[in-house]
Order: C-alpha cells, then structure tokens, then sequence
C-alpha cells in the first residue's frame, strides 16, 4: 500500500470523529451550563435526549452514506483514492458544519458556550476517545465504514471524556487553589479579612451592597457576578486581589453537600453572612435538611472570634442563629439588631428607616425593588456595622447601589411597555417576592416564565404553586416549553385565569415576537426565572 492510498484510508477512518467534534458544540454547552458536573449533564441530556441525539444519528447516517462510496472509490480506482477520499472527508466536515448550525445556533442560546481552556481539553479528550474507537474496529479488522456509527452516541463519549480528563482538571484546580491560598495567606498578614456569604437565594445581591458599604472606608474586593464556586473565587484572588485590600466578600455557592465545607476550607473566612434556607438546588441536594446543613456549614466554620449575621425568617435561617456560639446579629422584626419602620415602597426603589437595637435611628433611600431587599440591605448593613463603618456611609453606599442584571431590573420597552426582568432567580421563594413587585404596578400585567427546574420530585408541585400564585396577580400568562409548563398551567387554570389568557411558546425568542406585537404602553410584563430556557 502507497503511502497516499493509506492517507485516504486515515482520512475515511477519521472523518465520522472530526465532524462529531464540530456537532459536538451544542452538547458541550450542556457540559458548561451544568458546570462541568456529571449528573447535572446527564439530567441535561435525559431532559433534552431528542436535541441531544437526533444530530449524531442524522450525521451517522450521512457518514455511513459517503463512507460506502468512499469504500467503493478506493477499491475501484486507488490512483484517485487519496484526492476523492479528501473529498470525501472535507463533505463531511461541511455536513457536520451544517448541522451544528442548526442545533446550536450563537445568537439564539442565552449563554453561549465559552471556548476556555477547560472546553479545549474536553475536545482534545473527546478527539482521543474517537480515535481510541477507530483503532478498536481497524484491531478487530473491521470496515471503516463501522466508524460512521460513532457520532450516533456522541453524548456518551463525551461523557467518557469528562471521566477521563477529570483527574486531570481536579489537579489543575487543586494547584490554583494552592497558589491562591497562598495569596491569601500572605495578605492576611497585613490585616486582610475574608467575609464569606452564603444562601439559597440574595447572597449577590448581599454582597454588592457589602461591597458597596465597605468601600465607603476601607479598601474591599468582592467576587465579580455570580462568581460563587472554588475556580471561580481562585482566578478572582490570584488576579484581583492585592496587599491594599482590607477585606475579601466570597461569595459562597452550594449544589451539593460538600460544597459550602470545601469553600470554607479554602477561603477561612472570619465573617459569614447567611441570608437563606429554601428548596434551591433540591434534586441535586435530595432534601431541605440537607440544603441548611449545607448552608449552616459556613456558620459551623468561623473562628471563635467570628462573627455572623442572619435572616429572622422564623424558620430554619433563625434556628442556625440559635444555635450559633459565636459573636452574631439576627435582622428583620421590631426588636433584632437590626429592623426596617416607615417603608415605603415604590415601582423605583424605597425609602426606609434602619432601626437598631441601641435605639439609633436613620433614614435610607434605595433604587432596589421589593420588600425582599430591605432585609438584604439590613444584612448587608448589620455586618458593615460590626466592621465599623458609621450609618452615614451606609446610606450614602445605598443611594449609590444600582440594581442587579437580571435581578428585579426594571426598564422601558421601546414598545412602551414596562420589563421586570428577574430572569436570573429561579427558585419559589424570590418568584414570590417578584410577584409582589409587580402587583405594585398599575396597569395590565403579564407573567413570563419557563418554571422551576432542579427540584426534584418537588417540581411539579413547584410549578402548579407558581400557576396559582401568578393567577392572583398577573392577567396573562406566557409559559416557555409546554411539557414543562404543564404544571404551571394546571395552577393557573384551578386559579380561574381564563385558557385564552395563557399562551405557551417554544421558545422565549417566539414569545418575544408575539410579546413586541401585541403589548405597549400601560402594560407591565415579568420575566420570572430563565435557567430551563438556556436548554431550549
């Protein structure tokens, strides 16, 4: 065999492997939108099993296709195998090309996949896993035209590939993490202090408006966005934090049990706020117990000379300030260390008074919305003041506080109408608290949702609460997904919203186009909870 004729044989063996990396796109935003976990893919793709695996089977067949007619080229002309088997390759590739632009479409997803270099050791993985199979047919003297049956099951090999380079990416994170550690070890020798903040739902919003208070005196850096996990925290100390810094805001994000424990081994914060317990991230968490233990374990996790704030919320946040044996504030009802009188609430913001237990008095003005924020502002507020920083500068941080992307921000349409977008919350308690912000609205008012996800068997019964909770406020209904929204529609019905009030779209880009038609000036319109909508 020449060397070109078995060039063509490589080319024809490889093919079906080099296009699935290329289909491969919208399955590797699976991989990033469940942050790189491997039940929360394989719930994607259960979820999504029909997007997942139609491309791989239609280009399957496609290759097997070419692949029969490359097998007949090369035997029945191998002068020209070398030229017509590229041709063949590069028809592939094309195909591949093809159908990657109509299962992952850029400017359609809300988060579009990142190429990081974590991404780029995945493909490379999944590239060796393709070749590894290749060379199992070609051993057991197999036809190449087998190999066209491997992009039929690409969510598996990618699966197979986040088996195997995960060693890899844990030792890649342990070493951040170390040179992160040792940056925060080195800065705490010149009086920096870590602050840790943790919770079911508000720690962003809770640690922006720490930010903002602390910054009114003292040098602070906060984690950026969300930025909430071990990775995230590390880039954000290595890069950002220097020897000016008096205090370090982590932000403390949990999906399973361990999580909270791992941060906090990382981080040893000194100060911890924790400003709720709710069913958020139930279905990978199994149980609400377990969420607060989870939760809890950054309180668990102060020094002695620590000191915590918590939410009086009767319930599970007030029980882990009971518990709680070191220094500590509670904030909320008349007579905690810190209480809210005199609130006015306002489509724009509010106005307040920040009581305290000392008997000091002073009024606040804020642009956040909704009552749920005058209990994230009292949080925020109790620990500035522990960490010294005077009332006056309280209030003047909060007049500069600009509400959070996606979080209860509010702004005019083009069209003329209203958008409260809380896209970004996504768990019943916050639905709730949107739900009363828009209520304060006159005019027609307009839910959209796609729903609750990652709470398990208390999904459905989630949604159908949802239902009747927007039926007692809202007089239209616009639900995302219609298997999903079942649910929800069930409750909106048994509510007595009128069926012709409720429209169910595919999409959220579909019910845009029926929202920019049909709604404007008088109208105000939700956008509550997007996370199931990035998989759509």
């Amino acid at each position: 065999m020449n060397f070109f004729l078995a060039l063509a044989y490589v080319l024809l063996w490889l093919a079906p492997v080099t296009g699935m990396l290329i289909l491969a796109r919208q399955i590797m935003q699976f991989v990033q939108l469940s942050s790189y976990q491997f039940g929360g893919f394989l719930r994607t793709v259960r979820r999504r099993a029909l997007h997942s695996f139609w491309p791989g089977a239609a280009f399957s067949l496609a290759s097997i296709i070419l692949l029969l007619i490359g097998l007949l080229i090369v035997q029945a002309s191998p002068a020209l195998a070398f030229v017509l088997s590229l041709f063949v390759f590069i028809l592939l590739q094309f195909l591949a090309y093809l159908l990657s632009l109509v299962t992952y479409r850029e400017k359609a997803v809300k988060v579009p996949l990142v190429m990081t270099a974590r991404i780029k050791r995945l493909y490379v993985t999944l590239f060796l896993v393709g070749v590894a199979l290749v060379c199992l047919l070609y051993c057991n003297r197999l036809s190449f035209v087998l190999s066209g049956f491997i992009p039929l099951l690409t969510p598996l090999w990618v699966l197979i590939a986040m088996l195997l380079v995960w060693p890899l990416e844990k030792g890649i994170q342990m070493l951040y993490r170390l040179d992160a550690r040792r940056v925060l070890s080195v800065y705490r020798k010149s009086g920096l202090e870590v602050i840790g903040i943790t919770g079911s739902y508000g720690k962003t919003t809770v640690k922006n408006l720490l930010y903002a208070m602390l910054s009114q005196s003292q040098p602070t850096l906060a984690s950026p966005a969300s930025v909430n996990t071990p990775m995230g925290l590390s880039r954000c100390i290595r890069e950002e934090l220097g020897p000016e810094h008096r205090f370090f805001i982590a932000e403390m994000g949990a999906r399973h049990p361990q999580d909270i424990r791992v941060l906090c081994r990382f981080v040893r914060p000194k100060y911890g706020i924790l400003t709720s317990i709710g069913p958020q991230h139930l279905e990978t968490m199994k149980s609400i117990e377990r969420i607060a233990s989870t939760k809890t374990d950054l309180i668990r996790a102060l020094p002695g000379d620590g000191f915590a704030v918590f939410h009086n919320d009767g319930k599970r946040v007030s029980e882990a300030w009971g518990k709680a044996e070191i220094g500590k504030a509670i904030v909320g009802n008349p007579g905690d260390d810190l209480w809210a009188e005199d609130v006015i609430l306002t489509t724009k913001g509010a106005t307040f008074t920040i009581c305290r237990n000392t008997s000091e008095r002073w009024p606040v003005t804020t642009r956040l919305s909704g009552e749920h924020n005058i209990t994230n502002i009292l949080l925020a507020a109790a620990m500035a003041l522990h960490l010294g920083i005077s009332p006056d500068k309280i209030a003047q941080a909060l007049t500069e506080v600009a509400p959070i992307a996606s979080r209860l921000q509010t702004y005019i349409h083009q069209k003329g109408y209203t958008a409260i977008n809380n896209g970004f919350n996504s768990n019943p308690d916050s639905s709730k608290k949107a739900l009363e912000v828009l209520a304060a609205h006159p005019g027609r008012l307009i839910v959209v949702t796609p729903g609750f996800i990652e709470l398990g068997r208390h999904e459905a019964s989630a949604n159908r609460r949802l239902g009747n909770d927007i039926a007692a406020v809202a007089q239209i209904a616009i639900l995302i997904g219609e298997k999903h929204t079942r649910p929800i529609k069930e409750g909106l019905l048994e509510s007595g919203m009128p069926e012709d009030s409720i429209h169910v779209f595919p999409s959220l880009a579909l019910a845009n186009e029926y929202i920019s038609e049909t709604f404007g000036l008088g109208d105000v319109i939700l956008y509550e909870n997007d996370l199931p909508d990035h998989y759509a």
